[in-house]
């Protein structure tokens, strides 16, 4: 029986990130527009904005429930940014979860790998054309199968 993960934005990233811990098991994503790496700002949508500036980096808001009220919503999290703290979001604990990360690819590329078929738009402004495209790049330099 065949394996195959697919999804767009979080369900593509997912589908990534599976293949990077489990790549044996898996013979195929077909991912829309996921995002590869946490560039950016884009650590507020793992709950992580919020320690920092809830008003700049939260997961999302509502301005039209009340006349003269905004509310920020974020997604609650265990990780901090205090260095001391046993929850503290290391760098090591941010590449893991990042399909992006060379040095990770090159051991994933050793086991048997899924193909890849990828979509995502020039136009997309949330997660960046560029990275995706770099993404690719590896994949192809590595001998994975991408469509």
């Amino acid at each position: 029986m065949r394996t195959i993960l697919f999804g767009n934005s979080y369900g593509g990233y997912l589908a990534n990130l599976c293949a990077k811990i489990a790549p044996w098991s898996i013979d195929f994503i077909l991912d829309n527009s996921s995002f590869v790496n946490l560039f950016g700002n884009i650590f507020r949508l793992i709950g992580f904005g919020k320690e920092i500036d809830f008003t700049r980096y939260h997961g999302t808001y509502d301005d039209t429930l009340f006349k003269n009220i905004f509310l920020y919503l974020s997604d609650k999290t265990y990780w901090n940014n205090n260095k001391f703290s046993k929850n503290y979001f290391s760098n090591a604990r941010k590449i893991i979860r990042e399909p992006l990360n060379k040095e990770h690819l090159i051991i994933q590329s050793l086991y048997p790998n899924p193909k890849y078929i990828l979509y995502h738009s020039i136009f997309d402004e949330r997660s960046p054309f560029k990275n995706k495209e770099n993404f690719v790049h590896i994949l192809k330099e590595l001998n994975f199968k991408v469509e």
